[in-house]
């Protein structure tokens, strides 16, 4: 199971990410939610890589831009739809630069079955990616793709989910989790992901409805758990754990 973490925060933005492989969460980015997920599919041997890339490689591109649409997101207790408050427009350069990082990840991922000798054996591999991570998550899988068995892809919150995607059908089971932006019953921009406005990833619309799917905040879940910040950070995703064995979303072996 490959965890794929986002940006870490105003403390790193002079710093991206080093494409190593660690078999523990190096940073502590994944708060518990890496042990639920993966007791849940025990046996299985967790894998992690730093998908942090600056503020630049997203669709802020500037700090300025980030503040802007953070302020004026305040104001909108109304509007479900964002025209000129959230940053929706695509960074080509930025996300192809985290593909880019993905694929080198990729290789270190084959390095590794190659030195236990797994490299020509049918293993499964399932992702758990986060925010920036997302676009990592694309250019690893385009590495490892021709030698493993596509299991789950958790992709929670993801950044520029709709700029480039995949073939979903291809895995066991796809779930996006996040805000419903652009839903009909959408909640109002106040309350949106402002960090990574949530789009449908791409390709996600053609997954055989019993694949997978998106996942909302619940509506019942309380205001002051969202926001512009708090829809985003992991921090505040404990409604990732209310998700029951009977309901969409569920996660497990």
């Amino acid at each position: 199971m490959i965890f794929i973490n986002g940006n870490r925060g105003p403390k790193f933005e002079g710093v991206t990410t080093n494409n190593q492989l660690h078999f523990k969460d190096p940073t502590g980015y994944w708060y518990h939610y890496d042990d639920t997920i993966i007791k849940r599919f025990e046996p299985i041997t967790p894998i992690y890589f730093d998908g942090h890339h600056p503020l630049s490689n997203s669709m802020h591109r500037t700090k300025f831009r980030f503040l802007k649409a953070y302020f004026l997101s305040r104001f909108c207790w109304f509007s479900k739809k964002s025209r000129w408050v959230l940053n929706q427009e695509f960074n080509p350069e930025g996300f192809q630069e985290r593909e880019e990082n993905g694929r080198i990840a990729g290789q270190k991922v084959m390095d590794y079955l190659d030195s236990i000798g797994l490299k020509n054996k049918e293993i499964q591999v399932d992702f758990v990616t986060h925010s920036m991570g997302y676009a990592y998550s694309l250019g690893l899988l385009e590495v490892i793709k021709p030698h493993v068995k596509l299991g789950k892809m958790l992709a929670i919150a993801p950044e520029s989910g709709g700029y480039k995607g995949y073939d979903w059908n291809e895995f066991e089971e796809v779930w996006q989790y996040g805000s419903n932006y652009g839903e009909p019953d959408a909640d109002v921009i106040y309350y949106q992901d402002g960090i990574a406005v949530q789009m449908p990833i791409k390709g996600i619309d053609k997954l055989d409805k019993n694949k997978g799917g998106r996942i909302f905040i619940p509506k019942n879940w309380p205001k002051s758990q969202k926001g512009f910040l708090r829809s985003h950070h992991l921090n505040w995703f404990q409604w990732f754990y209310t998700i029951k064995p009977t309901d969409k979303g569920y996660f497990t072996r």
